[in-house]
């Protein structure tokens, strides 16, 4: 089956958020004499629920750091934006080879809407046909609201549709949404059980062009026409 779509999980994929992200928590625990267990980060990307939701359940001492580290991380992010520091190494070349090859892609995000948006006006040369963000669906990863949200917007059924992420619940959520899902390696460690719905494996972005150029298993299609 040919897909006619390819939907990428940007967050730690194509723009590094991670790092921002990681930083300002450490800061702020450190100024506040609490430890931050190693795993922490792996732990609030893998869990279910908003940002202060896991804080809550996986770390309550960090829970009340919530709001500062937002006031920290997403100036960081923005300055990252600004200072063209944002993108992931082979992220261009990989969404040239892309559009070079006539292939559609989308993106969706964990990121605010306006982060996404200023991400996009810096780096014109992205070209994604449609971007959705969790904070626009009622249930968040590992629900498939977000994937099947972005498949009604390309008017496309779910299984026309190939999607790369880099998460346990990001996995989950393009699983049960019914789409094609590849996992590709990102900072976190993993382990087998956690990516049981992944059709298949990849240690990075030029994998993927691989695959995809071996495969035939993506269509392409470059005059689609979406919806708003």
């Amino acid at each position: 089956m040919k897909r006619k779509l390819i939907l990428i999980n940007v967050d730690a994929t194509i723009f590094d958020v991670v790092d921002p992200i990681h930083d300002a928590y450490a800061r702020l625990a450190m100024e506040s004499s609490i430890p931050l267990p190693a795993s922490f980060l792996k732990r609030i990307v893998d869990a279910r629920g908003t940002s202060r939701e896991k804080l809550d359940r996986e770390f309550p001492s960090l829970s009340k750091l919530h709001a500062k580290a937002r006031d920290l991380y997403l100036p960081q992010i923005t300055s990252k934006i600004q200072e063209d520091t944002i993108l992931k190494p082979d992220a261009k070349a990989f969404l040239t080879y892309l559009h070079d090859r006539g292939l559609d892609y989308g993106f969706v995000s964990s990121m605010p809407r306006e982060l996404l948006d200023a991400m996009l006006q810096k780096h014109d040369f992205m070209r994604p046909v449609l971007t959705v963000v969790q904070y626009e669906v009622n249930e968040g990863k590992p629900e498939p609201d977000l994937y099947l949200k972005a498949c009604r917007i390309a008017g496309l059924h779910p299984n026309k549709v190939l999607v790369i992420e880099n998460s346990v619940l990001g996995v989950t959520s393009a699983f049960l949404a019914n789409t094609r899902v590849v996992y590709l390696e990102s900072v976190f460690p993993r382990n087998d059980e956690e990516f049981a719905y992944s059709y298949q494996e990849f240690a990075s972005l030029w994998e993927i062009g691989d695959y995809l150029d071996r495969s035939f298993d993506v269509q392409r299609v470059s005059s689609m026409h979406f919806e708003t």
